[in-house]
């Protein structure tokens, strides 16, 4: 039983101390805060990654009838990357 007890205050992983003001955005300095939020959005990439690959699907599915080129996947790219922006910002970060 002691062993048991012991591996469960190892498994914690967060540190309790406070010294640590990136888990306290109000003690941040204006330039914390900025970096913090310029790396959670820039950690995004779910949509950009998904719209690329529908664009991908649908170049394949339309090359039967008509010569699409890269359009579609630049165009889901640029959709995608417009929605891990707004998505990370609003949501995310």
């Amino acid at each position: 039983r002691p062993q048991q007890s012991q591996s469960h205050s190892q498994s914690q992983p967060f540190s309790t101390s406070t010294n640590n003001t990136a888990d306290n955005p109000s003690t941040m300095t204006p330039h914390q805060r900025q970096e913090a939020l310029t790396q959670c959005l820039l950690s995004q990439y779910r949509f950009c990654a998904g719209g690329v690959v529908l664009g991908g699907g649908y170049s394949i599915a339309r090359a039967k009838n008509v010569r699409v080129g890269p359009w579609p996947m630049l165009g889901g790219g640029f959709a995608g990357t417009l929605g891990d922006f707004i998505y990370g910002y609003f949501v995310e970060c």
